[in-house]
C-alpha cells in the first residue's frame, strides 16, 4: 500500500500541500462562476465558453511555460502560478458582467498551469524511479483532497437556500485557500532538478523530439479524455443540478463524492498497477467511467447520482496519476517539463473544445453532455489498448525509449 511519508523528500510535503490547497480554491471558484455566469443571464452554450476560456490562454503557452520550467524555474512556476490564481480569484469578486468573466477565466487558467507543470516536473526531477507512481499518486490524492474540500466547502458557504448563491463569499473563500498555497510553496522558490557531476548545456526542448517519444501521443491522448471527464463535470453539474432543483450545496456535496472517490483509488494505486500492469488499470477505469456517466445521462434521482458520482471518481482517478508516471518515466529530465507541459496543452484543448461543444449540446437538456463523456472514454479505451495490449502486462517500462 502507497505510503504517505515524505521523510526522505523533503521537497515533497510542499508540493503536496500546495497541490491541495490550490487544487481546492480551483474548485471553488469554478463551479461558482457557472452560477455566476446564469445569474447574468448566459444561456448553456455561454456557459460552455466560460469553462472553455479557463484553458484557452494555457493551451496556447503551455509549450513556452514549459521550457521555461525546464531551464531550471520549477519552483519559481509553483509560486507565481499560486500568486496569478490568487490574483484571478480577488478579481472576480469584483466582475460585474460576461466580458470581464472571460477575462478573469484565462488568468486563473495560466496560474492553474504554472503550477501544474512545475510541480509535477519537480516530481518527476526529483523522485527515483522506482517512486514514480507512490508520488504521482500522492501529488494527485492532495489535488483530489482539493477537489472535495473546494466544492462542498465552496457550497456551504456560498448557498443561501433557495437556489439562491451569494457567489462573493465562495470567491473570498477561494483567495484565503491561495494564499495559503502560496505560503507553503515559497521555501521549494529556488529548487532546481538535480544535474551530473559535469558540467552540461541542458539543450532546448523541440517538440518534434517530444512526439517522436514512443506511446507519447496515446499517453496525452489518455489524459486529455479523462481531463475531459473531470472538467466538463465540474462546469456542467451546476446546470443539470438547476434543471433538476438540486440546491448548491446538493451540487457540491456530488462533486466532492467524486473527487473522495479519486482519492481513495490513488491511495491504493501503486499495488493494483503494480500488480495489473498500466494496460489492465488504465481500462478498468476508463470501462467503469463509461457506464457511470451513461446512467448520469438518464438519471434523476439524486441519491443514485450520488452513487454513480462515486463510481466515476473511483474509476477516473486512475487515469491521471498513471498518465503523469507515463510520460515522466518515457521522457528525459531535460526535456521532462516540455513534456509535461504538452500533456497539460493536450488536457487544456480538451477543457476548451469539450465544454463549448457540451454548451452546444446542453440546449436539449444538460443530460446530453454526459454522453459526450461516454464516447470520449470510449476512444480512449480503444487508443489505450492500442498502445499498450502488446506489452506483457500493460508497463511503459520496456517500451517508452526514446532514441
Amino acid at each position: 500500500m502507497a505510503r504517505t511519508k515524505t521523510g526522505d523528500s523533503p521537497w515533497l510535503l510542499p508540493v503536496l500541500l500546495n497541490a491541495g490547497f490550490l487544487q481546492g480554491a480551483v474548485y471553488v471558484v469554478r463551479p461558482m462562476v457557472t452560477y455566476k455566469a446564469v445569474d447574468m443571464g448566459a444561456d448553456p452554450w455561454l456557459v460552455g465558453i466560460v469553462g472553455a476560456t479557463f484553458a484557452l490562454a494555457p493551451f496556447i503557452f503551455a509549450i513556452q511555460i514549459g521550457r521555461w520550467i525546464d531551464r531550471g524555474n520549477a519552483g519559481r512556476a509553483l509560486f507565481y502560478g499560486t500568486l496569478i490564481a490568487l490574483a484571478a480569484s480577488v478579481g472576480l469578486i469584483f466582475v460585474e458582467n460576461i466580458t470581464l468573466l472571460l477575462l478573469a477565466m484565462p488568468v486563473l487558467g495560466i496560474g492553474h498551469l504554472l503550477v501544474m507543470s512545475g510541480g509535477q516536473t519537480m516530481t518527476g526531477n526529483l523522485s527515483i524511479d522506482r517512486n514514480y507512481e507512490k508520488n504521482f499518486g500522492l501529488l494527485t490524492f492532495y489535488a483530489s483532497l482539493g477537489h472535495a474540500a473546494g466544492p462542498f466547502l465552496g457550497g456551504l458557504v456560498a448557498d443561501r437556500g433557495d437556489l439562491a448563491v451569494d457567489v462573493d463569499s465562495a470567491f473570498l473563500l477561494a483567495s484565503l485557500s491561495f494564499l495559503v498555497a502560496a505560503i507553503v510553496i515559497w521555501p521549494l522558490f529556488e529548487t532546481k532538478r538535480p544535474v551530473s557531476g559535469t558540467k552540461e548545456k541542458i539543450p532546448k526542448g523541440k517538440v518534434s523530439e517530444v512526439f517522436a517519444i514512443r506511446s507519447f501521443g496515446s499517453a496525452i491522448f489518455v489524459s486529455g479524455s479523462v481531463t475531459a471527464v473531470i472538467d466538463v463535470m465540474l462546469v456542467f453539474l451546476p446546470l443539470l443540478g438547476r434543471e433538476l432543483g438540486f440546491s448548491v450545496t446538493q451540487v457540491g456535496i456530488l462533486l466532492a463524492v467524486r473527487a473522495v472517490a479519486s482519492m481513495m483509488v490513488r491511495l491504493v494505486l501503486e499495488p493494483i498497477s503494480t500488480r495489473f500492469g498500466m494496460r489492465v488499470t488504465l481500462n478498468f477505469g476508463t470501462v467503469f467511467t463509461i457506464v457511470a456517466t451513461v446512467a448520469i445521462a438518464i438519471t434523476g434521482n439524486y441519491l443514485v447520482m450520488a452513487v454513480l458520482m462515486f463510481i466515476v471518481g473511483f474509476a477516473s482517478g486512475i487515469g491521471q496519476p498513471l498518465t503523469m508516471a507515463w510520460v515522466s518515466r518515457i521522457s528525459r529530465p531535460e526535456i521532462r517539463g516540455l513534456a509535461i507541459s504538452i500533456r497539460l496543452t493536450s488536457n487544456r484543448l480538451g477543457q476548451v473544445v469539450l465544454p463549448a461543444l457540451a454548451g452546444v449540446l446542453a440546449a436539449s437538456g444538460a443530460g446530453t453532455i454526459f454522453w459526450l463523456l461516454a464516447g470520449m472514454q470510449g476512444l480512449s479505451l480503444v487508443v489505450t489498448e492500442k498502445s499498450l495490449g502488446k506489452g506483457k502486462n500493460g508497463n511503459t517500462e520496456t517500451d517508452t525509449e526514446a532514441e
